[in-house]
């Protein structure tokens, strides 16, 4: 392990260590993390290798950061060596060493969760006797790998078995969480949760959803997420339908996490996702002020705090009548340009990212669509993703519109500026850089009557 790392030659018999190879780099270095919070960067040497000793050491769940991430379990006097590529980054990763078969547990059953969803959205319309019978089977499936693992690794840790046993379980049960509200043939999402079987939420009995071992896993994250918007919903039920980026659902929310979150600093991080959903996609002024009075109050960190006033202010900055942030871009020749330069007529920008490799596709295929129907507006694409050589590729191969395809110089802190919190996020404005709406969806039904009516304004 020492020689493949090819770093200082260290004693590692009575320490806890992770090494590795970083293929293809994107940084020069790897972040790791633990709780959300960054523990210590890791440098990587000329050789794109790393060698890191734990020092205030604690048993769990830990995150690894190199521009993606993924979950590595370390427990006292693992070394364990790990292998990425970047340009295939879940796919290509693998672990080795002392106590590396529990973070290769764990990185099979993500890639497997993957491999679930590919069309499982078709899935959430079956009725609910055949949705369980279908997540009985793929549970089974789940458990097969389960046992095999225990059947190998016979020294297996209690704190594992808890996490692997919640990895084979928290994905389905945040299936049924999700299924009401995914499941179109019923427009009454109240009656129809009354009219699901008695049993149907019966596993939420076995669940501590407080349970500072679990906290974060992906699947048990996924779970509350959807629990906690499933509670939310129950409390404004009767005065409006589903909608999880509306003031209701999002109000309504901040007081479920408050009563069903014990622990400071998850109550804290699902807050903070709150801020980030209402507030980043919100045109009304006053529910704005609101909710970020209501999470003011209710987040205890002041670390958050500071995050939260940060965003409530970026947004403050993108509301209707207010310039546009004038952001320096990189336009398809590799000159810096300020956004503002572009804006020559009315603009629509929306975002993309190579990551995502459908909506690049459809976003696109629609921005074309739109500028043959309303030639009044530019339709510029800006890229949010950091590798330059990935993005000209991207623009050459798909042989998009180049002169209308630009990216951030820094992305990060434009995401920021502009409160970008998801891909479907697309701003408009007119020929002077006014905002006329930062909240828009270029995919939504009624986009192109916006458009009309700012042309006929």
């Amino acid at each position: 392990m020492l020689s493949a790392c090819d770093t200082t030659k260290k004693d590692t018999a009575n320490g806890t260590y992770i090494g590795g190879e970083v293929i293809n780099p994107k940084r020069d270095h790897i972040l790791l993390q633990k709780d959300d919070k960054i523990i210590d960067t890791i440098p990587l040497d000329a050789h794109n290798r790393f060698l890191y000793e734990f020092k205030d050491f604690e048993t769990g769940l830990y995150r690894f950061w190199h521009r993606e991430h993924q979950l590595i379990h370390i427990e006292p006097g693992d070394s364990i060596m790990m292998r990425v590529n970047t340009l295939e980054f879940d796919e290509s990763l693998s672990f080795s060493g002392k106590g590396s078969e529990r973070s290769n547990f764990l990185l099979d059953m993500y890639l497997n969760w993957e491999l679930e969803n590919e069309g499982f959205t078709q899935h959430y319309q079956k009725e609910p006797e055949d949705f369980e019978a279908l997540l009985d089977s793929m549970h089974q499936v789940r458990l097969h790998k389960l046992n095999k693992f225990y059947q190998k690794h016979d020294d297996i840790s209690d704190s594992f078995k808890e996490i692997a046993e919640a990895t084979v379980n928290f994905d389905n049960y945040q299936r049924k969480e999700s299924y009401p509200f995914s499941h179109y043939k019923k427009n009454d999402k109240l009656t129809f949760i009354d009219e699901l079987p008695s049993d149907f939420y019966s596993f939420r009995e076995s669940i501590n959803i407080n349970n500072p071992n679990l906290r974060d896993l992906y699947p048990y994250q996924r779970y509350l997420n959807a629990f906690l918007d499933h509670q939310s919903y129950k409390e404004y039920c009767q005065e409006q339908s589903y909608n999880t980026v509306s003031f209701l659902h999002n109000y309504n929310e901040i007081k479920v996490i408050d009563k069903y979150i014990e622990n400071p600093e998850l109550k804290d991080m699902k807050l903070f996702r709150t801020a980030r959903i209402f507030i980043a996609n919100s045109n009304d002024k006053k529910s704005v002020d609101e909710i970020f009075s209501l999470l003011s109050t209710s987040i205890t960190s002041p670390e958050v705090k500071m995050n939260v006033e940060k965003l409530y202010d970026s947004h403050k900055k993108m509301e209707a009548g207010n310039i546009i942030p004038d952001l320096m871009l990189v336009d398809a020749e590799q000159r810096m340009v300020t956004l503002s330069s572009r804006i020559q007529k009315p603009t629509v920008l929306y975002f993309w990212s190579y990551n995502n490799h459908m909506h690049l596709e459809e976003s696109h295929k629609k921005a074309k669509d739109l500028q043959s129907k309303y030639p009044e507006f530019n339709f510029i694409g800006v890229n949010v993703n950091d590798e330059n050589d990935k993005w000209v590729k991207h623009i050459r191969q798909h042989k998009f519109n180049s002169s209308m395809e630009y990216r951030f110089d820094d992305a990060r802190k434009a995401r920021i500026s502009l409160v970008i919190n998801d891909l479907s996020k697309t701003i408009v404005l007119d020929r002077k850089g006014k905002i006329l709406n930062s909240h828009a969806n270029i995919h939504r039904t009624d986009f192109e009557n916006e458009l009309l009516a700012y042309l006929n304004k």
